[in-house]
């Protein structure tokens, strides 16, 4: 979220404890853990102000294109965006760190376009770098690929978080048709047993889901079960009849694959592509 993490820890987690983004507490500080069984495993991965993110390569960019780096929508401000509101093109000026495969920082970047960031549908935001990803590669860092379409119950897959230089794993459990928490309303959400291994906590917000497989991205996670009051404290399910639910230990991620909707040429990012899922500025 904002940079000013210490002085605003106490209002974000007040405001939305559930959040796997809402900042972590003032006095923790990133610590790397041992890469050692992995070596490529933080390759791609971003730390922000009291976030997690990762760099993606659009399908067709160009070495000259400037980098793009997604993370959620609730990443971006404080206060959050509203249960409808949409940002796009504003000017941003986010230090990003990017980390090499063992977590170190490989480039200090600087994000300076806010090119689409959202907390309706999905919990969404797209940064787009000074740099380009001739400069990122040249710097030691290794783009993500961004999957079509998202994870299937019982995919395999892992969450490394560039704030924390650690990483969960776990099989999927399906989706859940609404997830709901306050005003926030995110659709074909990814769930993410704690207990299995996905269990996030305050810093892996934006960290990206990655399938073990294929090595893309099929999702960003995004909030947690925590418990307290239903909707409210913790995020609850709501399936195709209405029935709403709060589960324990379920975490959730949401889905990335809808920006393959909205880009023009597999190039550049716009809404206004036939097709486009991701939700627009309201006139």
């Amino acid at each position: 979220m904002a940079p000013r993490a210490r002085r605003l820890a106490g209002l974000v987690l007040a405001a939305l404890v559930g959040l796997a983004g809402g900042l972590p507490p003032a006095s923790a500080t990133p610590a790397k853990s041992s890469a050692a069984a992995d070596p490529q495993r933080f390759a791609g991965t971003a730390r922000l102000p009291g976030c997690s993110g990762a760099v993606v390569r659009w399908p067709a960019a160009l070495d000259t294109d400037r980098a793009v780096v997604l993370t959620n929508g609730h990443c971006v401000r404080v206060p959050f965006l509203g249960a409808r509101e949409t940002l796009v093109d504003r000017r941003t000026g986010t230090k990003v760190e990017l980390l090499d495969g063992r977590g170190d920082v490989a480039v200090t970047a600087r994000a300076v376009r806010l090119a689409y960031a959202t907390m309706y549908r999905t919990d969404l935001a797209v940064l787009e770098l000074r740099e380009t990803y001739a400069d990122l590669v040249a710097g030691g860092v290794t783009p993500f690929g961004l999957a079509v379409e998202g994870p299937s119950r019982g995919d395999r897959i892992r969450i490394p978080s560039g704030y924390w230089t650690e990483q969960r794993a776990c099989a999927t459990a399906g989706t859940a048709h609404r997830v709901h928490e306050r005003s926030w309303d995110w659709w074909d959400s990814i769930r993410l047993p704690a207990r299995a291994g996905c269990g996030i906590r305050g810093g892996y917000s934006g960290s990206p889901i990655v399938d073990r497989e294929t090595g893309e991205v099929v999702g960003l996670a995004n909030t947690a079960y925590v418990g307290g009051r239903r909707c409210v404290d913790s995020a609850c399910e709501e399936d195709r009849r209405g029935r709403v639910r709060m589960v324990r230990d379920m975490n959730y991620g949401q889905q990335t694959w809808w920006l393959h909707t909205c880009l023009d040429s597999g190039r550049v990012l716009d809404l206004g592509t036939p097709g486009c899922r991701l939700a627009k500025p309201r006139r």
